[in-house]
């Protein structure tokens, strides 16, 4: 799939053997043959999530375009739903353009599988969002799974049924059940085998527990401390309490009976611990349940030998992690724990508890996010990212204490960082509205507020930056009043034309943060100068600026976000002087560690100003893969080189200039090539170390590589274009509506990375015999 390695969707990697399954899985394949919404259902535990992960995997080779895996059970809010999805794919929030627009761009013309993995709890915004999807796309597949349809018209519901019934003379490698009980049993006890003077018991169990697989798992960890005789009595003595209810919901009363099993069998400290964990959304570290398990009654140092009790008996699940452990639940056994809690009467207490932890980690991770523990922080926040929506949510829903607003303050770093500019503007809006009451934490929110909402070009933000200064002067904070300066001056940067008295005010803010010590604004100030100087015709004044810029930072060697930027603008400024050497060499030196940041926007930059180096050097085919490589990454971002007019006009010159020099074929193919590298390859290429196949083909005018991205509707669209026909004439002549053919045009543009109808018809007439 053309997507980030780094980006790649947050999908659960299977922590135990696949068992059996083949005609589940036959069934999952034929399925997205036929129908473009195929939905796995089944009670909890039944292995709809294995099924799908598994067969995503296998179908991975069917779609040119690749596979995403989109876990949904920590998500709690549905309107969260378009960016998460967006998030997972690799689409960075950055630009004005909502979540649902860009995915609706990403796959319009991609042959790709979606895999939205529990979504039972979302199923009225998932009907809406997957209807949305399939009207946008043509080649789009998405697999569900859902304890209930969606309720889609077309939508092909696979039952998933548990493991079949294992007959009296079945086998291990006859019977999927079998084999389930007897993996999980060698896993929990290597001595255990499965033989004849066990099958009979083993076989019974599995016909007990209705072949459920997570039932099966729960029980099979008992022979560690149990004999199998015993594992079934205690079933029978469950099941009997059953009899004569065993009808439609016999399956969800099994698996309930077989966790309230597992329930009975652990201490009551383990009890109240699986209670406790319940409040966790996506996973958790050791060090966030000894904090919000405090008050369990249980001594700290007791709680990894509990929490490895549940690992133990198939309650908690370990995940290995890059750098520490994490823990996560099945979303059953997270909901059984959630009732226990509600039964204690105590979630609301260790809902607080939870909200603690995680905004004494959103402020430790505010005040350290410009510092040598940067990468650290990227990392911890975006694995607990769900915890810390259902903190601020939580927050949102308790109001009174401010703890709202220093969470969403606090993971400042996050929503820059990991581009949830979007994300970030919405929690800071239910932050503002659930603590109305002017103080220093709300002018905080109401200058990022601005911030972001200068980012993404938003004119909102004229009101808001409105009310920063109001509440600085309303709280006479000369904190706030530096922040307040110097967002006042970034909006006049980005629309005013008065750069004299831009500058003006960007000197008066510095001075008001040089007296705080407000680290944070300053340098976002000397970012955001030194790219509007470099594209404004000052190049020496932007080196100074980032000069200035990166000795403020020599304190702090390993922060890398706002370092990149600098070295970025350094870059376009060189290249700017004519000094294009040591702005290639700077270029190339900066853009593995942007790589393995991640961040799509700086990626884009460097990727792009590279181009313009390579232009400039003569290396014209390669100029032109490059630009069409970067136009990809500003897609995703929505806006190219964040909106400023200058730098747009640079790049139309350097693409009318590539064009001439290559001929309007020739360019778009190299152009398009680019487009369509995926960006390990576009990096390598940059970097002048690419392979054979990152570089552009041989030029064959026998070949249809120009027009290549273009369905042959839009193919036939372009070939009106040529002939001088306006989009209402295009319209008429293909009897459509004019706002299809204005799509039609639209996507054209895009494919094809031009901003002009004559691009196109230069490219359609150098098609042409004899080149008219």
């Amino acid at each position: 799939m053309t997507q980030w390695t780094w980006a790649t969707p947050r999908a659960r990697n299977e922590p135990t053997l696949f068992i059996g399954r083949a005609k589940e899985l036959d069934a999952v394949r034929g399925a997205v043959t036929t129908a473009r919404v195929v939905t796995l259902t089944g009670p909890g535990g039944v292995g709809k999530s294995r099924v799908a992960l598994r067969a995503a995997h296998e179908l991975s080779v069917d779609f040119a375009d690749g596979v995403s895996i989109v876990e949904l059970s920590g998500l709690r809010d549905a309107e969260l739903l378009p960016h998460t999805v967006a998030a997972a794919v690799g689409l960075p929030e950055i630009a004005a353009q909502d979540s649902m627009g860009q995915l609706i761009d990403y796959f319009a013309d991609k042959q790709a599988l979606l895999v939205l993995d529990t979504c039972e709890h979302l199923v009225d915004a998932m009907a809406m969002f997957v209807d949305i999807l399939l009207h946008n796309s043509s080649g789009l597949v998405l697999l569900l799974t859902s304890r209930q349809p969606v309720a889609l018209a077309g939508e092909f519901v696979l039952a998933i049924p548990p493991m079949a019934e294992p007959a009296a003379d079945a086998t291990e490698d006859s019977n999927d059940a079998l084999a389930l009980f007897a993996s999980r049993a060698r896993a929990a006890l290597p001595s255990f085998e499965l033989n004849e003077g066990t099958r009979a018991e083993v076989i019974a169990l599995c016909r007990r527990l209705d072949g459920i697989p997570l039932a099966i798992e729960l029980a099979a960890v008992r022979v560690r401390t149990m004999p199998l005789e015993q594992i079934l009595a205690r079933l029978d003595d469950r099941f009997r309490l059953l009899s004569g209810v065993r009808s439609a919901q016999a399956r969800h009363q099994t698996l309930r009976t077989t966790i309230e099993w597992s329930h009975e069998l652990c201490s009551p400290q383990e009890q109240e611990l699986w209670a406790c964990l319940s409040v966790f959304a996506g996973g958790f570290t050791l060090e966030a349940v000894e904090a919000v398990s405090e008050g369990c009654g249980v001594a700290s140092w007791d709680v990894l030998d509990l929490l490895g009790a549940l690992v133990d008996k198939s309650v908690v699940h370990r995940v290995d992690g890059p750098v520490e452990h994490r823990y996560r639940m099945l979303d059953t056994v997270r909901e059984y724990g959630a009732e226990r809690l509600k039964a204690l009467g105590r979630t609301e207490e260790y809902g607080h508890r939870h909200r603690d932890f995680f905004l004494a980690t959103a402020t430790r991770a505010g005040e350290e996010w410009l510092s040598d523990k940067q990468t650290e922080w990227v990392r911890r926040l975006t694995a607990d990212l769900d915890n810390c929506r259902v903190a601020i949510e939580f927050s949102v829903a308790h109001p009174g204490d401010g703890a709202a607003l220093r969470l969403v303050n606090g993971l400042w770093g996050l929503w820059l960082g990991a581009s949830r500019l979007t994300e970030a503007r919405r929690w800071t809006d239910k932050a503002l509205l659930a603590e109305p009451e002017a103080g220093v934490d709300h002018g905080v929110a109401l200058y990022f507020a601005s911030y972001y909402a200068l980012l993404q070009s938003d004119r909102a933000a004229s009101e808001t930056v409105r009310r920063c200064r109001a509440t600085a002067e309303l709280l006479d904070d000369d904190f706030l009043r530096g922040r307040t300066s110097a967002v006042e001056a970034f909006e006049v940067l980005m629309w005013g034309r008065d750069t004299d008295r831009a500058q003006a005010m960007f000197e008066r803010s510095r001075a008001e943060l040089a007296d705080s010590g407000d680290l944070f604004p300053l340098i976002a100030g000397y970012i955001n100068t030194a790219v509007f100087l470099a594209g404004h015709g000052e190049p020496e004044l932007a080196l100074q600026e980032t000069k200035t810029a990166l000795e403020k930072l020599a304190h702090i060697p390993r922060e890398r976000w706002a370092r990149n930027y600098m070295l970025i603008t350094q870059m376009l400024a060189l290249w700017a002087v004519g000094k294009l050497e040591d702005s290639r060499e700077l270029g190339q030196s900066v853009l593995p560690s942007i790589a393995e940041q991640g961040e799509t926007m700086s990626l884009a930059a460097t990727v792009e100003f590279l181009s313009w180096v390579a232009g400039a050097e003569h290396e014209h085919e390669l100029a032109a893969t490059l630009l069409g490589g970067a136009t990809t990454l500003w897609r995703q971002v929505g806006a190219t080189l964040w909106g400023v007019r200058a730098l747009n006009t640079l790049h139309t010159d350097i693409e009318n200039t590539l064009m001439l020099s290559l001929g309007a074929e020739r360019f778009s193919q190299a152009y398009t090539h680019g487009t369509m590298l995926p960006v390990p390859e576009l990096v390598d290429l940059a970097l002048g170390r690419a392979p054979e196949t990152a570089r552009v083909p041989p030029q064959d005018r026998r070949d249809g590589s120009a027009l290549g991205p273009l369905t042959p509707r839009e193919r036939e669209v372009a070939a009106l274009i040529a002939e001088g026909l306006s989009n209402r004439q295009i319209a008429e002549r293909l009897v459509i509506s004019k706002r299809t053919a204005d799509a039609h045009v639209d996507h054209i543009l895009t494919k094809l990375g031009f901003n002009s109808r004559a691009q196109v018809a230069a490219m359609v007439d150098a098609r042409k015999p004899n080149g008219g």
